[in-house]
């Protein structure tokens, strides 16, 4: 296990990956509280106050809010490039810098390094999506942070679970295009290609854009993440790409 846990500090430890990380979250971040200003601009404007604390329409207005931080399509379009990126750095990166074959002849077998490689993808990602949703929406509604699980509960946790499935099928993509791609310059076009075409042709039946529509009807009809359609795209599809890539990183020399 020790072994192991060496391997998976390096990961850890990458300084471009984490300078990329601290970017990519602080980019997602003033995109989100942006778009936070905006709404409150938009409410001072009309009604000419300030919104008063703490009553049922306020309440909504700040559930609506935050709700509404996970929904912007830019913002997702901004984290899904962004975790390409990342896909490209931890499996390409290595290979087109030469890297990997003093990675690869240490005592390591391929299996180990691609389940760190995974480990530490799964993790970045996750933190680049939710790190900054969590920032924007305690410092905005830091004066009633205590109110805002009570406030949230009516959606946040079937809205967090369709933010999973999308974060883990953005990585299975960035992971598969990484290993099939001969560099990193085409893995990122291809996997952008992918994740970028359901928006572009206006499809809501195939991620990202099934996952984004979803947690906006959340909100309107009770869209629930647990049904065959978003368990498949969620889980079931990356558990595919990932055991894709890892057929592909066990045959593939590290050049």
């Amino acid at each position: 296990m020790g072994r192991l846990y060496t391997l998976f500090r390096w990961e850890m430890n990458d300084v471009v990956k984490n300078v990329f990380l601290l970017f990519g979250v602080l980019l997602a971040g003033m995109a989100m509280k942006q778009s936070v200003m905006d709404v409150s601009s938009s409410i001072i404007y009309s009604h000419g106050t300030e919104i008063r604390l703490f009553g049922a329409s306020e309440a909504r207005g700040v559930s609506s809010n935050i709700e509404r931080l996970l929904t912007l399509s830019d913002v997702w379009t901004l984290l899904g490039f962004l975790i390409l990126l990342l896909g490209a750095l931890t499996f390409r990166y290595d290979r087109d810098s030469g890297v990997a074959r003093s990675v690869y002849s240490l005592p390591y077998s391929n299996t180990e390094i691609f389940g760190v490689k995974v480990l530490s993808l799964i993790i970045y990602g996750f933190t680049l999506a939710l790190l900054p949703f969590a920032y924007v929406s305690l410092t905005t509604y830091a004066s009633i942070a205590g109110h805002l699980p009570e406030i949230t509960s009516s959606f946040i946790g079937e809205a967090l679970v369709l933010v999973a499935f999308l974060v883990l099928y953005l990585m299975a993509v960035a992971t598969l295009a990484s290993l099939a791609a001969p560099n990193a310059f085409l893995a990122f076009i291809i996997g952008f290609a992918v994740i970028y075409a359901p928006h572009v042709t206006g499809s809501s039946e195939i991620p990202p854009e099934l996952f984004i529509r979803a947690i906006i009807r959340r909100g309107r009809d009770n869209c629930t993440p647990f049904t065959a359609r978003y368990i498949g795209w969620g889980t079931l599809v990356p558990l595919v790409l990932f055991a894709v890539s890892w057929i592909l990183i066990k045959r593939r020399d590290v050049v």
